[in-house]
C-alpha cells in the first residue's frame, strides 16, 4: 500500500472513532443539564416534606393536652382550654435544634415559646410575626411555606401551621425551620457531587475510546502494511469484520454501563419526570446498540462469510413468530394488523429459518415504523417447483407514507434512508432493506418493492424451500396440529 493509501484509511479511521465520541460528549452535557434542572428540585421538595413534618409535629406537641381552646390569661400565659402551654416546647425543641431546625409556637402574632435566637443570641420570644405572613395564615387558614423569611437578622425556609378555635378563628400557630444558607449549601454539595460524577464518567469513556481508537488504529495500519502485497479481497473483507468486531466490543460496553446505570436510576426513582428523561436516554442506548448489529450484519453479509443452514420448521410458526414482535409496535401505534395464507400450501418445510426470520423482521419492522394510519397485511402464498420444492412468497403490504418511484429503485443498492426529507424524525441506519436484499441473494431469492407516496408501500419476497410433507396449514389449522 502506498504511503498516500496508508495515510487515507488513517482519516478514515480517525473519523469513525471521532463519530463515536461525540455521543460521549452529548451524554455528558445532558447529565449535567439533567442534574442541575432537577436535582435541586428533588432536594428542596425533600427539605420542604421534612419541615412540614416537623411544624405539624410541633402542633401535635401542644395540641393533644387538652380538648379546650386556645386563650391567654391577664398575666400573658397561654392556655389550651384549663392547660398551660407556655414554656412547653421543651424537649422537642431540643430535639429540633439538634437537627439544625428551629421551632416556634405563636399565640396570634406574638412569639410565646421559640427556640429562634437573634444575632446576640437572645430569644426572640414576645415579639411578632410578619404582618403579611399572619393576614394570609388568617385569611386562607391552611399551612403556608416561605422561602427566605427574616426572622430575627437570619434567612430561613419554613412551614407555618395555623390552628383555629371553636369561633373558627386563627389563635395558634405553628413553625419549624431551617436556615435558608445551610438549605442551599446542602442543595450546592450534592448538585457538585453528581455532576463531577457525571464528568468523570465522560472523561472515562473519552479516555477509553481514544485508547482503543490508538488501539485499532495502530493494529490495522501495521496489519495493511505487512500484508500490502499478497491481501486479497477476501483478507480485506476479514480485516472489516474485524474492525466491526473491535468498534462493537469497545462501545458495548460504555453502552451497557450506560444501561445498567438507567436500571439503578428507574430502580430507586419515583418522580416521573426523571424516569421519562431516563427511559430516553436507556432507549438511546438501545438505538445504539441494534443500529451497531446492524453494521455488524452488513459486513459479515458484504464478506461472504455467511452459511445457509437446513433448518426443519413449521411456516406458521415462524410467521407467528414475526407477527409477536411485531405486535407491540402496531398496538402502541392502534393499527390494524391481519395475516393471510394460503390455505393449500405445505406447513412443514426445510430451509433457513433463521435468515427467514431476519427477513420478515425488518419488513414488518418497516411497515410499522413508517405506517401512521390504517395498518399492516401480511401474505403468505406459494408457487409449486416440484414434488418436494416449492417457492415461498411473503408480501407485506402497509398504508404508510410511501416511497417516490425514483427513490424506490434505490431501496436495494445504497446505504442510507431515502426520502431523508420526508422522514427525519423516523429513526435507524438505514441497512436493513439492504441487509434484506443481500440475504434474499444468499438464499437464491428475490424481493422487490411497489410504492406510491401517501397511499403505501408493498415489499415482496419469494424463497425456495423443501416440502417435508404433504400436510397443508388449511388442515393444520382446522386440526390445531
Amino acid at each position: 500500500m502506498k504511503e498516500n493509501g496508508s495515510g487515507k484509511l488513517r482519516t478514515v479511521f480517525l473519523r469513525i472513532i471521532g463519530i463515536s465520541i461525540i455521543p460521549l460528549f452529548i451524554m455528558g452535557a445532558a447529565i449535567c443539564i439533567f442534574t442541575d434542572i432537577n436535582v435541586r428540585k428533588i432536594l428542596e421538595d425533600e427539605i420542604k416534606k421534612e419541615l412540614r413534618t416537623a411544624a405539624y409535629g410541633l402542633g401535635e406537641n401542644y395540641g393533644l393536652m387538652d380538648q379546650g381552646d386556645y386563650r391567654i390569661g391577664d398575666d400573658g400565659t397561654v392556655f389550651k382550654g384549663e392547660t398551660v402551654v407556655s414554656g412547653h416546647l421543651g424537649r422537642l425543641g431540643d430535639e429540633y435544634l439538634k437537627n439544625g431546625l428551629v421551632c416556634t409556637f405563636f399565640f396570634e402574632d406574638t412569639r410565646i415559646d421559640t427556640t429562634v435566637t437573634d444575632q446576640s443570641g437572645n430569644s426572640m420570644a414576645g415579639s411578632k410575626l410578619d404582618s403579611e405572613i399572619y393576614g394570609r395564615l388568617c385569611t386562607t387558614g391552611e399551612e403556608l411555606f416561605c422561602e427566605a423569611a427574616d426572622l430575627g437578622g437570619r434567612t430561613d425556609d419554613g412551614y407555618y401551621i395555623p390552628k383555629r378555635n371553636s369561633d373558627g378563628e386563627v389563635r395558634a400557630v405553628f413553625f419549624a425551620g431551617r436556615l435558608r444558607s445551610e438549605v442551599m449549601k446542602n442543595v450546592r454539595v450534592v448538585t457538585e457531587t453528581i455532576i463531577f460524577i457525571g464528568f468523570a464518567m465522560l472523561l472515562f469513556g473519552i479516555v477509553v475510546s481514544l485508547l482503543c481508537a490508538i488501539y485499532m488504529v495502530s493494529y490495522i495500519l501495521r496489519h495493511f502494511q505487512n500484508e500490502e502485497n499478497t491481501r486479497t479481497k477476501q483478507t480485506v473483507s476479514q480485516e472489516r469484520l474485524d474492525f466491526m468486531a473491535l468498534v462493537s466490543r469497545e462501545v458495548r460496553d460504555p453502552v451497557d454501563a450506560i444501561t445498567i446505570l438507567s436500571d439503578r436510576i428507574l430502580e430507586e426513582e419515583t418522580s416521573p419526570q426523571i424516569r421519562e428523561e431516563v427511559l430516553g436516554i436507556k432507549g438511546a442506548s438501545n438505538s445504539l446498540m441494534i443500529s451497531l448489529e446492524s453494521v455488524n450484519e452488513y459486513s459479515r453479509l458484504e464478506s461472504g462469510e455467511v452459511a445457509v443452514n437446513a433448518d426443519e420448521y413449521d411456516i406458521t410458526k415462524l410467521v407467528g413468530g414475526c407477527c409477536d414482535k411485531a405486535r407491540p409496535g402496531i398496538e402502541r401505534k392502534g393499527l390494524d394488523f391481519k395475516v393471510e395464507y394460503n390455505r393449500s400450501m405445505p406447513v412443514y418445510l426445510k430451509g433457513d429459518y433463521e435468515k427467514l426470520r431476519q427477513i420478515l423482521d425488518n419488513l414488518l419492522e418497516n411497515a410499522v415504523k413508517y405506517t401512521f394510519d390504517g395498518g399492516v397485511v401480511l401474505d403468505v402464498d406459494y408457487r409449486k417447483i416440484t414434488a418436494e420444492k416449492i417457492d415461498v412468497t411473503f408480501t407485506v403490504t402497509d398504508t404508510g407514507v410511501g416511497i417516490r418511484k425514483e427513490d424506490a429503485q434505490k431501496l436495494f443498492s445504497s446505504i442510507g434512508k431515502v426520502g431523508q426529507n420526508k422522514n427525519v424524525s423516523i429513526k435507524g441506519t438505514g441497512l436493513g432493506l439492504l441487509i434484506c436484499k443481500r440475504l434474499v441473494s444468499v438464499l437464491d431469492g428475490r424481493i422487490s418493492v411497489e410504492s406510491e407516496i401517501g397511499k403505501g408501500s408493498k415489499f415482496r419476497f419469494s424463497v425456495p424451500q423443501d416440502v417435508l410433507n404433504e400436510k397443508t396449514v388449511g388442515e393444520y389449522m382446522d386440526n390445531g396440529i
